[in-house]
């Protein structure tokens, strides 16, 4: 055989040959993809709970109209389990009056609907404590505070924790 037999003989493969090769490229570039999915949720998950401190303050207006204080809200994907919640004056030490509602809702509103009420407080300050599971803040919504009836100019803080955490509804199950 000649030198160009055998050149000839290496650029014709074939028409299943080629067709062979392509169907490998797209099983690999499918893996490639696969891979790279299972990496990127490894990448959300591998941090596990964190850790949020709830911290918020406000003043009252000079009518003494209903006060909200936003606490925020988890990112896509995650949820918060709130643990723990202290609203009341500025200080421990200071005496206000109102009541408070703990309210989970994607709006900010003066008047929640009963539906979106998690806990409320007859008179403050409330020292709250809730277990696993008990109140749960799930993006897009946010813990918002409202204050009824609060005292005229004064100063109302809220502090507590949660725990962010991934939101296993969205968590996509890889296949085997």
């Amino acid at each position: 055989m000649t030198m160009e037999a055998e050149v000839g003989g290496g650029i014709e493969l074939g028409e299943f040959s080629l067709k062979a090769l392509a169907g490998i490229q797209g099983t690999f570039d499918g893996v490639l993809q696969h891979l790279e999915k299972i990496a990127r949720y490894e990448e959300a998950y591998q941090f596990g709970p964190v850790e949020v401190a709830l911290r918020g303050a406000s003043q009252s207006n000079a009518n003494g109209a209903t006060l909200v204080l936003d606490m925020g809200g988890p990112s896509y994907e995650r949820m918060w389990q709130v643990r723990r919640l202290v609203v009341g004056g500025s200080q421990w030490t200071s005496t206000v009056a109102g009541s408070a509602l703990v309210v989970v809702s994607p709006n900010q509103v003066t008047t929640p609907p009963l539906s979106d009420i998690a806990d409320q407080a007859s008179a403050l300050p409330l020292l709250a404590f809730y277990s696993t599971g008990q109140l749960i803040v799930r993006h897009p919504n946010h813990l918002f505070v409202v204050i009824l009836t609060p005292t005229i100019s004064t100063n109302y803080g809220v502090g507590g924790a949660a725990t962010d955490l991934p939101d296993k509804r969205h968590r996509i199950t890889v296949p085997d």
